[in-house]
């Protein structure tokens, strides 16, 4: 394993480490050794997570060794005490390595296995993912907490006491040294399943004694969870990895919002509570509680619901708001207060332990909601203080009721008060001592907006580049559709009919270049759903919808808006993506949904992203219009000398991190690749594309002409323009290579790792290339040996490649390679438009033995025009009257000849074009360039590719070059031109001459 020296200290890699790791590693030591905040972002593929374990483990073992061992203490009170049973191993800093979802914690411990480190350690986990009591495992959220609570009491009836809690001490008494080496979360409820120990209690007792606890975010935000951890903060390093959300995350976690259907619900169990005392004092003379108690939170319940109802709200869409300090005020006028606040909470405690009691008598499931009251009074009454509120609004919003909760039809009201200042969740630690806070994402962008969001002082930054080479990632703005329509989904032209279809046909264009999986992510919802309907209708019965013209090449999925459905929604995809009579799948999603976070689509699950507009949040929202005015009445006060977040500076950052998120599904690996397809003309922007991820930036190009972008693109995905073949990176991976953050197979349901469920598909090319795989590719973890003819994605031939035998058969009839059941249709190039129904028998392209040449502003048109006389390209027609035209390397002169390819696809006579001898064709080329402008010499170009990739109809084809070359000095290559398109569209052609000839 190799060893790297980073700020003097030595840190072991697993793999041989790139230079980008490396500068991860130097920033993360720079951080911990400074005692300094750091703000990380490396994109996903990158090795972050291996880098940050590796580096933060070596600085913590160069203190001084790991934790081994356990001693288990019992106090006066009976209560077991854990410690480590080292002298001064307490006195080392604690590392919490905190994560947003168990299933990224869980690939954090794989990751964690890979490292020669064994830290003692342990993972924090919800009862939901942990407990093994078989009556409470069946129940969710709060009231699984309760009865957990409940079963875990001393009081509770034996036959409701849990046993599994009870075998904690013996366990962790015998088995000293557990969490030596990496356990997850599986593992704790293997050991509960098998030995008896609640694992939810086993890894709360042993984050006392370790060195390092893995756990999600909440244990870090939430005042409460943080409160239950025996941490000393002082000196201690936090970890938010997949910290883009943080933000957010921070400021929902100091916020509340009760509306009036769960205010009426925690007077409804006040009452219940009420009503239980009495009984319970008429059957046994009970007097431990005293019922006034109750019914005074009940009073005071019942006149907080009558005072948000008095409140006076003037219009609907803006609601009742006020500064932060109103609440104070409100509350106060129920005599709730600093003083009267914590006795409040105490009798909320009480009736809530009473609820849990009576339900579990009654094994009913039912959620308590009034514990909802004793969050809101902490966070209200926070520190015995006030002076949080000025960071806050109070709002009060009217909407009509709906659902289960209330009668369908009234009017239901909302008390909200608002965190604007999300650093209110992390102040606490600075004035804790903690050493270092780092936070690190695959996409942090842009940096500056982060940190100030979040009031912290981050002095040491980092933007890492990704580990891909440039020949891996083409990023477009397409700003432009086939008809030459702009594409801005601004409220100006985003409802128009004409902006929604000339977005279907790009898709519809798109959905044939782009090779299996593609995803398309709208700005919202209404979009989505708005685009998809319009393309479902058609104004000709004669001709397809756009929607079934998407259909006919990739098979569509529509992300859900309810959360209960998304994970058939990821069945459907997978489902579709592996179907072997389709050529892959696409998914229709939302910026800010699932599907743009929580999923990773490597290789042929993802190999095109399609960005259909910038995803600012609704303006009218009162959340997101009192956010901007916080934010800009901030700056107003500070003045100049200090830079502050203005509203707009906010507004539009979220967008392009919603974007930054999209785009991050694709390429997600060193061996991936991936086309970003921005299809807004406002993100030919210069401050726009400042806002993306600093490693794409000097990837994006500005297309003008949607014909440029189907060249490029199709040029990309066909001419083996990216770096390793997905079949190959696999190998690599199983062999040890340094594939940097590759998921783990677990599959969980709020992540999905669609690489582990989906067999890799390389892009299909060049069915005339024979190789042998080595033994090593035919069996390595049983994989089937490779197809003949697969091409590595980073090369033009197979050559190159040490571990093929390549040989070339030009006269092999293969049509089709059937690649893991799956049928890839070989062709040069994809179709754009469709004509009519595509012909089964498609042309073969020639395997490639050495790169196209391309000049910048210049094409190669010869392989349009002659014969094999002079070994240029000829040009053919299928059936269809689709042109195909093959490239001129390593193809013998029987298959270039016309004739042959006419026998071969039973093509007609006149399929071919008429020049009968090459020179012609390149004579004729050097007339259009002489006649041309340079750019007009490129449309041009644009339009010959448009006849064989149906990117535009034929008919637009032939009329644009022919006022192309309209004048009479371009009247010879009018008419010449006739020669070079298919002898069943000449009268077509003849039309349009007439109007252009005197």
């Amino acid at each position: 394993m190799p060893t790297y020296k980073v700020r003097g200290i030595d840190v072991d890699f697993p793999y041989e480490a790139y230079d980008s790791q490396l500068l991860y590693m130097d920033k993360v030591m720079q951080s911990l050794q400074e005692e300094k905040n750091a703000l990380l972002e490396s994109p996903t593929g990158t090795g972050k997570t291996l880098c940050l374990l590796c580096a933060t483990l070596a600085w913590r073992k160069s203190l001084g060794s790991f934790t081994t061992g356990l001693s288990l203490k019992t106090s006066d009170k009976g209560k077991t005490e854990i410690s480590s049973s080292q002298s001064g191993a307490s006195n080392f800093p604690a590392i919490v390595y905190a994560s947003r979802t168990h299933s990224q914690i869980r690939q954090v411990i794989q990751e964690l296995k890979r490292t020669s480190y064994r830290p003692k350690m342990t993972v924090l986990g919800s009862r939901e993912q942990l407990c093994i009591n078989e009556k409470v495992k069946l129940l969710r959220g709060k009231a699984q907490t309760n009865a957990c609570r409940s079963a875990c009491r001393r009081r509770a009836k034996p036959k409701h006491q849990c046993k599994h809690f009870q075998n904690v001490p013996e366990y962790l008494k015998h088995n000293p040294n557990l969490g030596e080496e990496p356990v997850d979360i599986e593992d704790l409820v293997n050991i509960g399943r098998t030995a008896g120990p609640c694992p939810y209690y086993l890894s709360k007792e042993l984050h006392k004694a370790v060195d390092i606890i893995f756990a999600p975010y909440n244990y870090l935000i939430d005042r409460g969870y943080r409160g239950s951890l025996q941490l000393s903060w002082s000196n201690s390093v936090l970890i938010f990895d997949e910290a883009h959300n943080l933000e957010g995350i921070c400021a929902d976690a100091a916020s509340f919002d009760l509306p009036s259907w769960l205010l009426t619900a925690c007077i409804t169990e006040v009452q219940s509570v009420v009503d239980l005392i009495i009984v319970r004092r008429n059957k046994s003379n009970d007097k431990s509680q005293n019922p006034d108690d109750f019914a005074i939170l009940k009073a005071l319940l019942l006149k907080l619901e009558k005072r948000i109802a008095e409140v006076h709200i003037e219009s609907k869409e803006l609601g009742f708001t006020k500064p932060g300090p109103y609440i104070f005020e409100l509350l106060a006028e129920l005599n709730i207060t600093q003083k009267t606040a914590s006795k409040l909470k105490s009798i909320i405690a009480e009736a809530v332990t009473l609820i849990e009691e009576e339900n579990q008598e009654k094994s009913t499931g039912t959620i308590c909601r009034l514990d909802t009251i004793k969050d809101i009074l902490d966070i209200v009454f926070k520190d015995g203080g006030n002076s949080h509120a000025k960071y806050y609004r109070v709002h009060v919003k009217e909407v009509e009721a709906w659902g289960a909760n209330s009668s369908k039809g009234q009017v239901s009201r909302t008390l909200s008060w608002w965190c604007f200042n999300p650093g209110i969740a992390l102040e606490g630690f600075a004035k804790e001592g903690v050493r270092s806070i780092i936070l690190t994402s695959g996409t942090l962008s842009p940096l500056d907006s982060f940190a100030e969001e979040l009031k912290l002082d981050f002095p040491i930054r980092l933007e890492n580049p990704h580990v891909i080479g440039p020949n891996q990632i083409w990023a477009g703005v397409v700003s432009v559709g086939p008809l030459g329509r702009a594409f801005n989904s601004s409220y100006r032209t985003r409802d128009t009919m004409e902006y929604k279809q000339e977005l279907g046909n790009a898709i519809v264009n798109l959905a044939r270049i782009v090779p299996d999986g593609l995803l398309v992510f709208f700005p919202s919802y209404y979009l989505l759903e708005q685009s998809i309907g319009c393309w479902k209708s058609t104004n000709n019965e004669n001709s397809a919808s756009i929607w079934e013209r998407i259909c006919k090449h990739k098979k569509p999925v529509i992300e859900p808006r309810e959360s209960s459905l998304f994970a058939s929604s990821i069945k459907d995809y997978l489902t579709k993506l592996n179907d072997t009579t389709a050529s892959g799948a696409v998914f229709f999603a939302v910026c800010r949904g699932k599907v743009s976070e929580g999923l990773d689509f490597a290789d042929h699950a993802g190999r095109a992203v399609v960005i259909t507009g910038l995803p600012f949040a609704t303006s009218i929202d009162p959340k997101v219009r009192l956010k901007r005015e916080y934010l800009d009445q901030q700056s107003g006060t500070q003045g100049q000398s200090i830079k502050v977040l203005t509203g707009d500076e906010w507004y539009n950052q979220q967008a392009s991190r919603a974007v930054n998120q999209a785009v991050g599904r694709v390429i997600r690996h060193r061996h991936d690749y991936g086309a970003i397809i921005l299809c807004d003309e406002r993100f030919a922007q210069p401050h726009r594309q400042s806002q993306f991820s600093k490693w794409i930036q000097p990837h994006i190009k500005c297309y003008s002409r949607f014909g440029e972008v189907v060249f490029t693109l199709t040029r990309f995905f066909r001419d083996g323009r990216t770096q390793g073949s997905t079949k190959l990176s696999l190998l690599e991976a199983e062999n040890g290579g340094n594939l940097g953050e590759m998921p783990s197979s677990e599959h969980s349901t709020d992540k999905f790792h669609l690489e582990k469920l989906l067999q890799p598909l390389p892009t299909p090319v060049t069915p005339n290339c024979t190789s042998k795989a080595s033994s090593l590719l035919e069996t390595k973890k049983g994989y089937t040996s490779f197809v003949e003819g697969i091409l590595p994605a980073n090369r033009s031939s197979l050559s190159s490649d040490r571990r093929l035998t390549v040989g070339c058969d030009s006269s092999s009839d293969t049509r089709e390679t059937i690649l893991h059941k799956r049928r890839t249709v070989l062709s040069q190039e994809p179709d754009g438009f469709d004509l009519g129904d595509k012909s089964k028998n498609m042309l073969i392209a020639p395997c490639f033995t050495k790169k196209r040449r391309f000049i910048a502003g210049e094409y190669d048109l010869k392989q349009y025009f002659g014969n094999s006389n002079d070994q240029s390209s000829s040009g053919s027609q299928n059936s269809q009257g689709d042109i195909d035209l093959q490239c001129k390397d390593n193809v013998t002169s029987q298959s270039r000849n016309p004739e042959f390819l006419r026998q071969k696809d039973n093509l007609p006579t006149d399929s071919t074009p008429s020049t009968a001898d090459g020179t012609q064709g390149s004579a004729f080329l050097a007339q259009v360039r002489d006649k041309l402008s340079a750019a007009e010499y490129i449309d041009f170009v644009g339009y010959m590719k448009a006849l064989k990739t149906k990117t535009l109809k034929i008919s637009e084809v032939l009329l644009s070059i022919s006022r192309l070359f309209s004048g009479p000095e371009r009247l010879p290559l009018l008419k010449r031109f006739k020669d070079y398109i298919p002898a069943k569209y000449h009268p077509l052609y003849e039309q349009y001459v007439e109007g252009k000839v005197d």
